[in-house]
């Protein structure tokens, strides 16, 4: 082998090792950024779904105070014009409606209290993101015994309509 073509090879190997070297931190960066960007893009959808859910609650306070009770049905506070239509929506969702319930319970006074719940699902708002993501929060919130998403209210205890993240 001459020292020309051993310089060539040489050359060729750390062309290749060069490259490698450039997949390798373009993999290790990809795996830092693929979470962060999850998660900015989780707070940006749940921002959006916030304050989508505050409208519904503003709706059902003030249906509340002219009927005395609540309503588990879009229709109803979408013809009371106490609610805009595209508001039942789920954004991000692909046009799912946020689920929506109103009931009774029994008070601390032994009396009937009205009480509603509405709320999206992670798998609604977050539509389209890393599926794994997803999975491992819904997992995490029904081990803690809690809503797997963003909701309103209580379906089986009053607590002022308040927002399980407030």
């Amino acid at each position: 082998m001459t020292k020309l073509s051993g310089a060539k090879l040489l050359k060729n190997q750390n062309i290749i090792l060069g490259f490698c070297v450039l997949v390798l931190v373009v993999l290790c960066w990809l795996s830092v950024e693929r979470p962060m960007r999850f998660e900015r893009e989780q707070a940006e959808r749940e921002k959006a779904v916030k304050a989508r859910l505050l409208h519904i609650r503003t709706a059902e306070e003030r249906y509340r105070a002219r009927k005395g009770v609540y309503t588990g049905d879009w229709a109803t506070l979408i013809r009371a014009k106490l609610l805009a239509d595209s508001l039942q929506y789920v954004p991000f969702s692909g046009k799912e409606r946020f689920h929506l319930e109103a009931s009774f319970v029994m008070g601390k006074s032994g009396r009937q209290v009205p009480v509603m719940q509405c709320g999206a699902t992670y798998d609604q708002y977050l539509k389209g993101l890393d599926e794994n993501a997803v999975a491992n929060l819904t997992e995490k919130a029904n081990m803690g015994g809690r809503f797997p998403g963003l909701m309103i209210g209580d379906i089986t205890q009053p607590n002022e309509n308040a927002g399980n993240w407030e």
